[in-house]
């Protein structure tokens, strides 16, 4: 299967999942923005609130307010597999010209587990997702 997005953004999106899923040995991620400009500039924000539902709302909301030209959102949550429901950071990914976003996630055993923490397999892709740029904001960056 071929993963739709350019590989600028697929490097984005990888970088991402890789914090987040070095920030889920020290717990639940924080959810987090990483925006990358049309040079290549990266900024990352982090958003905390009440829980961590609200917590991903802040860090959407922001990514869709963004003049970047791809942005990546990250956040803690669960897969449900053939196998089994495991813990998974996931990342939602979006270049401006594209119209949809791309979802990756990462499963990984926590550091309570038995046998400690450690990312299990490879990121996965999970398809399209829901854009994260406004609507009527769509143009070249």
């Amino acid at each position: 299967m071929e993963i739709p997005g350019s590989p600028r953004l697929h490097d984005l999106a990888l970088m991402a999942l890789d914090h987040g899923t070095a920030s889920a040995e020290d717990g639940p991620v924080i959810p987090f923005v990483v925006a990358e400009d049309a040079s290549g500039k990266r900024s990352l924000a982090r958003f905390s609130a009440g829980t961590l539902e609200a917590s991903v709302q802040f860090a959407f909301d922001h990514a869709k307010t963004s003049d970047a030209t791809r942005i990546a959102v990250c956040f803690d949550g669960f897969i449900t597999l053939e196998d089994g429901r495991f813990d998974a950071v996931w990342v939602v990914a979006q270049e401006r010209s594209d119209e949809a976003a791309i979802t990756f996630y990462q499963r990984y055993r926590t550091a309570h587990s038995a046998l400690g923490f450690a990312p299990i397999g490879n990121a996965g892709f999970a398809g399209d997702n829901d854009p994260l740029f406004a609507a009527d904001e769509h143009h070249e960056g």
